[in-house]
């Protein structure tokens, strides 16, 4: 096998341009990573398939033979060998800082990109990840910090980075962790035009004018989402949020959240919204609606058939006569 893999080394410097292709078919399938030192020489060859193969070679075994083996890749002239060299730094973990840092001082933003993330790599090397959050490339400045390098600081002060991919991505981090966010940072974000659907938790959870910021500043086809997100987090009639919310008028998200709910102060609050002039005409008939499932019972019965008496308005009078008919069928 020695002398098989050293006979087809020696062929990629061979003068007959089909006895080189052959030896590199040859070693490409032998897949034994010591052939990698006869493709390093191909990196200067005239014709760019064998430039091309020696980096396919680099991509094949340089991690198996060591970080050593990027050397000839990051001291090349040819952006395509740093670009190579600058892709497998994150498979060599720390090993890698030696020549990351070269790349990083690259002009070429992939290979400073590359290097960043392998850098950081290290979830102690904080004093890094503050002096990438100060680099003029949006992608490093998010690396820094989004990685595990980053505190909870450094994390804060990426929601103010001038560019809104960067402040998402730090927002997501903060999120995920349960760290904690200033009424100043949500009303900000909100401004800037983040997304709602990142904003909504950490809103709802800060209650307020930043929450009802958020609300005012999205479009009603939002109101669902946001139920949803007061679903997870409030369960009582009597929540801060939820009330915030009831004062405000923003009855449309009340409503969604009462979908399914059935204790005695939700169905209060329900017959109570039926009255309400603020809350559309579409969405109290769809609370109704959902109150099939319930005919059965002797309160919802009473109610329904109560506010049928009074209702003007032709749907919801027809939707709650349903209701009662409902309750009458089975019975009741």
């Amino acid at each position: 096998m020695a002398g098989g893999l050293n006979t087809e080394m020696a062929r990629l410097s061979h003068r007959d341009i089909r006895q080189r292709r052959r030896a590199i078919r040859v070693l490409f399938d032998l897949d034994i990573p010591r052939a990698l030192e006869a493709f390093v020489p191909l990196l200067n060859d005239n014709d760019p398939w064998f430039r091309s193969k020696s980096l396919e070679a680099h991509r094949k075994w340089a991690v198996e033979s060591g970080i050593e083996s990027l050397k000839p890749l990051v001291e090349h002239k040819w952006i395509d060998a740093n670009r190579c060299a600058a892709s497998l730094l994150i498979q060599f973990g720390s090993e890698s800082e030696k020549y990351a840092k070269i790349l990083l001082a690259f002009d070429d933003l992939n290979c400073q990109r590359k290097a960043a993330a392998s850098l950081l790599q290290d979830s102690e090397n904080l004093e890094l990840a503050q002096r990438l959050s100060q680099n003029t490339d949006y992608q490093i400045r998010k690396l820094a910090y989004c990685g595990s390098s980053a505190d909870e600081e450094l994390r804060s002060k990426g929601l103010e980075d001038p560019n809104n991919s960067v402040k998402e991505a730090a927002l997501r981090v903060i999120i995920s962790n349960g760290e904690s966010i200033s009424e100043q940072n949500i009303v900000s974000l909100i401004k800037c035009g983040i997304d709602s659907s990142l904003l909504s938790k950490p809103a709802i959870n800060l209650g307020g004018d930043s929450f009802l910021k958020l609300i005012d500043s999205c479009p009603s086809n939002k109101n669902l989402q946001f139920s949803k997100v007061l679903s997870e987090m409030c369960n009582d009639v009597d929540d801060e949020q939820v009330q915030t919310l009831i004062k405000a008028g923003q009855l449309s998200i009340i409503a969604r959240w009462l979908r399914g709910r059935k204790d005695s102060k939700s169905d209060a609050l329900l017959w109570k919204l039926m009255d309400d002039d603020r809350l559309p005409t579409i969405e109290k008939a769809r609370l109704l609606e959902r109150l099939i499932g319930r005919a059965g019972e002797p309160e919802i019965n009473a109610h329904a058939v109560e506010f049928a008496t009074h209702c003007q308005d032709p749907l919801l009078k027809v939707t709650a006569e349903n209701l009662s008919t409902a309750a009458a069928e089975l019975n009741i």
